[in-house]
């Protein structure tokens, strides 16, 4: 059944279920076969002529069931029956999605886990999906996972950093600007992602793809250092470190922090490293992350080796693994994890993508490369064109492919992969899925 403009209008401006923790016993996700979930779709939608952001999408996956349900749903709080439905589809393929015409709405975390610590565990917001006939047969919410790691610890603590399953976030700070030339918060090819640093870590996210550039005619040295996509500025390096230092303080979780890029400001014309800018940045983490890094000299375990167990680095309290792209400093600095590979297609076609990151993935991880990680790209590049005469989007190329990464993920990646890096993180099942093949991996230990 559609959904009216009321409903879309009153859910996108209201906490709807304002997200209530759910209790101990409560199941957050079930179904006896195949799976549902909840995404939201990255690019805007217009409906009755209104323009609509941050769209819900219900995803089913039933190709392995002896029989797919005939009808899905979208609830505001854990579906009991059709009748507390916001909407209903009906199901006509064994796998695929609706864009739904209901709006997130403000992107509040639940619990308490908006300004500080909340409770463990997986945390539901507001959207609700189920699938059925007559009876609802499975179910999922939308949903944080703050704490997924020590939730999971008996199992995946005996797994080293190289085989966990972990979802990550591509440009990680090109979320919203903080400058004094825009207060955007929506861009067609500068944003890659709708949450702030501490959002994502309390989505799930564990690994954040970091691109900073240096701006000498700042007065102070710590405001020089920024987040950027490519050249462009977006928002300040030190206070995004201190959302990484708040959430590591509250939690036990390990977050994997990945200097990737220095687009502007490092390096002379020559292509050598500007020394004391890279001290000036490796000064700032580590007075602001110095407590929880692990060194790479005192856990590091060689080259072509998975590194050190989770367990090792729970029990000495240094949770954050801190790679370095440029392997000059790293020589210089033996602190440093050394470059961490990226798996990048460097395309904007999303079958060469795929095609890519299939053969990638499964050669991986190489048997000398000197970090124990990978990290797959998970999003394509638009070109030089494409930028100059506006021809799509970053989210509108990141809804061509995060339904494929969660699909790709969930089967041929599967053994494989480490690190899979994406934008705009709500609109696939990464975080999840990830959480499901790391236990996986423990298990078969």
């Amino acid at each position: 059944m559609a959904v009216s403009l009321y409903v879309v209008l009153v859910l996108a401006t209201t906490a709807l279920g304002a997200s209530i923790a759910p209790s101990e016993t409560q199941v957050v996700e079930k179904s006896s076969c195949g799976r549902v979930w909840v995404t939201v779709h990255s690019p805007e939608k217009r409906y009755l002529g209104q323009t609509l952001i941050d769209v819900l999408e219900l995803n089913w996956d039933f190709r392995e069931c002896s029989t797919i349900p005939r009808q899905i749903g979208l609830f505001a709080n854990r579906p009991l029956s059709w009748n507390n439905a916001i909407a209903i589809f009906a199901i006509g393929s064994p796998d695929g999605h609706i864009i739904t015409n209901v709006s997130l709405g403000e992107g509040t975390l639940p619990a308490g886990w908006d300004t500080g610590a909340g409770p463990r565990g997986p945390i539901c917001l507001w959207p609700w999906v189920g699938a059925g006939d007559n009876n609802i047969e499975a179910f999922n919410c939308l949903k944080i996972q703050p704490t997924w790691m020590e939730d999971n610890a008996d199992k995946i603590n005996k797994l080293r950093i190289g085989e966990l399953a972990l979802a990550g976030s591509h440009n990680a700070g090109a979320w919203r600007f903080d400058t004094e030339l825009s207060s955007l918060a929506r861009d067609n090819f500068i944003l890659c992602q709708d949450r702030s640093i501490w959002a994502q870590l309390v989505h799930g996210i564990r690994y954040l793809d970091f691109r900073i550039g240096y701006y000498d005619f700042y007065d102070k040295e710590e405001d020089r250092y920024w987040l950027n996509h490519n050249l462009v500025r977006v928002r300040p390096l030190v206070p995004l470190l201190r959302e990484i230092r708040a959430f590591l303080d509250i939690t036990n979780e390990l977050v994997f922090l990945d200097a990737h890029h220095f687009p502007i400001g490092f390096y002379n014309p020559d292509g050598t490293p500007i020394r004391e800018v890279h001290q000036g940045l490796l000064r700032i983490i580590q007075r602001e992350l110095g407590p929880h890094i692990a060194p790479a000299n005192r856990f590091a375990t060689g080259a072509g080796s998975r590194g050190p167990t989770v367990q090792s680095l729970i029990d000495a309290n240094q949770r954050l693994h801190f790679s370095y792209v440029d392997n000059i400093i790293v020589n210089e600095n033996n602190w440093l994890w050394p470059n961490l590979p990226h798996l990048w297609a460097r395309t904007n076609n999303p079958t060469e993508l795929f095609l890519y990151l299939d053969q990638a993935i499964s050669a991986s991880p190489q048997p000398t490369a000197r970090s124990p990680m990978h990290s797959a790209m998970a999003q394509t590049t638009p070109s030089v064109l494409d930028i100059l005469l506006l021809r799509g989007s970053l989210r509108i190329n990141a809804d061509g492919v995060n339904r494929r990464v969660t699909a790709r993920l969930t089967s041929l990646w599967r053994p494989n992969a480490n690190i899979v890096s994406t934008d705009f993180f709500l609109g696939n099942d990464v975080i999840d899925v990830s959480i499901a093949i790391s236990v996986e991996r423990a298990e078969q230990l």
